[in-house]
């Protein structure tokens, strides 16, 4: 049972990988298919989904560096369907399993840490050349900020609760958030954000716009939360402080 469960977290991480990324359009890629350069032919939809299951595990084992023998894959699918003799005993399918899902998470452990490196750097570099910049304001907790616009409203507490118009990005300019794209401002408590956000908003009045420069360890630190924010990230926001609801406590 445990070496079916393998086989299924193998399968299901090829498969969920493969699906996100169909659902992206790659402009290399051909917006029609290619004329048939092989005997097999795709006559009904069970053919269509065999061949479409196939090819988007091809591609994303190849995205991400697995050695697969396409030959006996098959070999090893049509066995299994046909409830015949295997080629291999339950054991020794369970132990190569075994062994290639703890290889594949220390190759992505390895890739993660390397990635979590390679941000602390950059960002580290981005803030020491940030602060020389004209009107950034380096806190001693590492945050910086620029004023684009000075308010004049109440400054929120930790427990107060405001509305803000933002767009995030990373140092490369990448947008990973903004309001622009719900259409509308976010209101949310001071005290339930990231600790730059925290921050950064008690020094706002009401009011102003400020661009905030995050450091990692003010942001999500060595964790990934998805996306385009890796481990380790350096974020800028752009905040737009529109009003503060003082707490009632």
């Amino acid at each position: 049972m445990k070496m079916r469960l393998v086989a299924a977290a193998v399968m299901g991480l090829a498969m969920t990988t493969a699906i996100a990324a169909s659902n992206t359009p790659n402009a290399a890629t051909p917006t029609t298919p290619a004329a048939a350069t092989s005997a097999t032919s795709l006559n009904s939809d069970t053919d269509k989904l065999s061949y479409s299951i196939g090819a988007d595990l091809g591609k994303n084992f190849k995205k991400q560096g697995i050695d697969i023998n396409p030959s006996a894959m098959a070999k090893g699918l049509q066995d299994g369907m046909s409830g015949g003799q295997l080629l291999l005993t339950e054991q020794q399918m369970k132990e190569v399993l075994n062994k290639f899902q703890k290889d594949l998470m220390a190759k992505r452990n390895a890739e993660f840490t390397k990635k979590a490196e390679e941000n602390k750097i950059k960002g580290e570099a981005f803030l020491t050349a940030n602060k020389n910049k004209d009107g950034v304001i380096s806190l001693p907790s590492g945050l910086q900020y620029k004023v684009l616009e000075k308010g004049n409203g109440a400054k929120p507490t930790k427990n107060d609760t405001v509305t803000v118009e933002y767009t995030g990005k990373l140092i490369d300019g990448q947008v990973f958030d903004s309001t622009e794209r719900t259409g509308k401002p976010a209101t949310f408590k001071v005290s339930q954000v990231i600790p730059g956000w925290t921050e950064a908003l008690q020094l706002m009045p009401a009011g102003s716009t400020w661009e905030v420069y995050v450091p990692a360890d003010l942001a999500y630190g060595p964790r990934s939360v998805g996306g385009p924010i890796g481990p380790n990230e350096t974020l800028i926001f752009k905040i737009h402080l529109i009003s503060v609801k003082k707490s009632e406590a």
